[in-house]
């Protein structure tokens, strides 16, 4: 999978288990959705992060839709802990993402539009596709990108790959 991901130089793509964990990730993804310390689950990040409700224009729109993934996810409830963990901890926690978690039917994360602010790249639209890999199973692959001709179009690559930092000189003994 990793292989598959580093073919697109230009657009920001993962992989993650159903945990959401990323197992994955090529340059640009790294430099867009995960240069934040936060967490490399963006479930988690997009549930627990508070810089989450900013650099997600549409957060309630993101969390809406991690719900419903989640709701398919988890049904039936998880074995794992991991799962558990991240996907029903935040909404054990959070009235107000329970609720939306028993309004919203349960649903694989599809195709989604998400309006980011990125200090590097301010504003971005970009549209993410997820799809399974039944060659892999417990991975699933989710690509990003701007629509053609759009204004978001030539941003992802504005952040190119970045740069590599030094390997610090052995210490003589």
């Amino acid at each position: 999978m990793l292989t598959l991901t580093d073919t697109w130089p230009h657009n920001p793509a993962l992989v993650h288990n159903h945990a959401y964990d990323v197992l994955a990730s090529n340059t640009i993804a790294d430099a867009l959705l995960l240069g934040r310390t936060y967490s490399r689950n963006p479930m988690e990040t997009v549930f627990t992060d508070p810089a989450a409700r900013s650099f997600y224009r549409d957060w309630h729109d993101v969390t809406r839709n991690s719900i419903a993934a989640s709701a398919s996810t988890t049904a039936p409830p998880p074995k794992d802990p991991r799962i558990r963990q991240v996907l029903t901890g935040p909404l054990e926690t959070s009235p107000k993402l329970t609720e939306l978690r028993v309004r919203h039917d349960a649903r694989s994360k599809a195709l989604e539009h998400k309006r980011i602010a990125h200090p590097a790249v301010d504003p971005l639209t970009l549209t993410t596709q997820t799809f399974g890999a039944h060659a892999t199973p417990g991975q699933e692959p989710a690509a990003y990108h701007a629509e053609p001709d759009s204004p978001s179009a030539e941003t992802p690559a504005l952040l190119g790959p970045p740069t590599p930092t030094p390997s610090p000189s052995p210490s003589p003994n």
